[in-house]
């Protein structure tokens, strides 16, 4: 059995429980060097465990109050870790931390029996708790199961698996914290697993719907246990890592505008090859009708066959597409501009895979600027639109300084069939303004809203980015 939760690790953490130990630390740190008296017979032993506990107590304190006020968890480096076991006290370990070192202070000072009986009767369940805990994530064994690529704002799971390799005891209360990590954000999320017989794996998973396009990286695993007192808390980190591509979010393309985009392009005059009389492509041959166009029969096939053949046209609308990205980062714009840059990249995503479906042969090109250049050329099958998505899934704005040359050199191969849409988040002064024609169709987003291009599907019904 299994349950998950996911949060953010940007949330806030309670630091209450980490000032509480470093208080104590220094409460007895004060004690220890102000009353002299109060320590002078100890025995040498006594004096070392009085002192590592003090620094154990501060040290682990301190790491709580930097976990809850930095932005993300406080590590130590992976070179220093000699091991993938780790400890932690949780507050109500403290708590009883601290009536045990009241009770081993007046045993020491009282010599009294009976108190280190007592002192002794509950050290011994803190020290069972952190052993049992050992001994379960010794026999652990964790692994994560997830996609390798999704939607941007798509809801997934991940799964994860525990094995208990012991053959005799069973791994109780154990969870296991994943981490997710991306330029912009960071999550983790936690599955628990109550029970895992022995020899057995059982498997749950949590959900993710992540909100930001780019490389998300999983790892490490951390497995940890409070069982069964909950006065120790130890953990395994598990050094398993994995990586996911999150596509920009494919929507539909507004019908009005494709229909805008049509009637512009049938008023561009293109030289077409003229394959017959009506200026469409060649289909057949096939005998003359009554009713059919003499100026279409063919006179060759006429006399090697001795019966009239007429040459059939069939039409043919469906142009090929080129579209260039002129994706620009002004160099004082918010960081809320970042919104017209992803609808960009989701606008040109949804054209050419809508295009890609509705005619499938033909020749769909995309010439990309901003941070770095982009070039993709392929059909409307599912693999060539793969790594077109691959490729914007890591695309980023930026100057755009090669646009001129891409648009100049995007006109020049393409043949004057091909439909040429370019696409700027622009503000500001085209600098490729000499090479704007009546074959290139300009869509600046700047002077658009997003809702009159592009329609998203949200399950049950549609709505518009807004």
């Amino acid at each position: 059995m299994s349950d998950s939760t996911l949060s953010s690790t940007n949330l806030k953490r309670n630091p209450f429980a980490g000032i509480l130990t470093i208080v104590g630390a220094l409460l007895l740190t004060a004690v220890y060097f102000r009353f002299p008296q109060v320590t002078r017979n100890w025995p040498v032993p006594g004096h070392v465990f009085f002192r590592g506990l003090v620094i154990l107590m501060g040290l682990s304190g301190l790491m709580q109050v930097l976990n809850s006020i930095s932005n993300s968890p406080f590590r130590i480096p992976a070179w220093v870790m000699v091991t993938q076991h780790r400890m932690s006290i949780p507050l109500e370990g403290w708590i009883y931390l601290a009536i045990i070192i009241v009770l081993f202070t007046g045993a020491m000072l009282t010599k009294q029996n009976t108190l280190f009986l007592v002192f002794a009767l509950m050290a011994g369940p803190f020290v069972i708790n952190g052993w049992m805990t050992f001994g379960m994530l010794q026999a652990a064994r964790v692994q994560r199961l997830a996609m390798r690529r999704a939607m941007q704002g798509e809801l997934f799971s991940v799964d994860v698996s525990l094995s208990n390799s012991r053959p005799l005891f069973a791994i109780w209360m154990m969870s296991v914290q994943d981490e997710i990590v991306h330029p912009r954000e960071s999550l983790s999320a936690t599955v628990l697993f109550s029970r895992v017989s022995p020899r057995t794996t059982q498997s749950g998973q949590y959900q993710l719907r992540l909100s930001q396009r780019g490389r998300y990286r999983f790892g490490p695993l951390r497995a940890a246990s409070r069982f069964p007192l909950g006065l120790v808390e130890r953990s395994r980190v598990f050094r398993a890592s994995d990586e996911i591509l999150i596509y920009p979010r494919i929507g539909k393309v507004s019908p009005a505008w494709k229909q805008k985009l049509a009637n512009a392009t049938e008023l561009v005059t293109r030289m077409q090859p003229h394959h017959g009389v009506f200026h469409d492509d060649f289909h057949q041959l096939r005998e003359f009708r009554s009713g059919d166009n003499p100026r279409a029969i063919h006179w060759r096939s006429t006399a090697r066959r001795g019966e009239l053949i007429l040459r059939e046209f069939q039409q043919n609308r469906e142009h090929m597409l080129a579209v260039v990205l002129d994706l620009f980062w002004p160099p004082t714009a918010p960081e809320s501009f970042r919104e017209q840059t992803e609808f960009a990249l989701s606008f040109v995503a949804s054209l050419l895979a809508e295009r890609g479906r509705e005619c499938r042969d033909g020749l769909l090109t995309l010439a990309a600027a901003g941070d770095r250049k982009f070039h993709w050329e392929g059909h409307g099958t599912s693999t060539s639109l793969e790594s077109l998505l691959d490729g914007l899934a890591v695309f980023e704005a930026g100057p755009s300084k090669d646009i001129v040359e891409l648009l100049s050199t995007t006109l020049q191969h393409s043949s004057s069939m091909t439909q040429v849409l370019l696409v700027t988040t622009r503000t500001t002064t085209l600098p490729y303004q000499d090479l704007l024609s009546s074959r290139v169709d300009l869509l600046n987003l700047s002077e658009i809203t997003p809702g009159q291009l592009l329609t998203y599907d949200t399950g049950s019904q549609s709505r518009r980015m807004s």
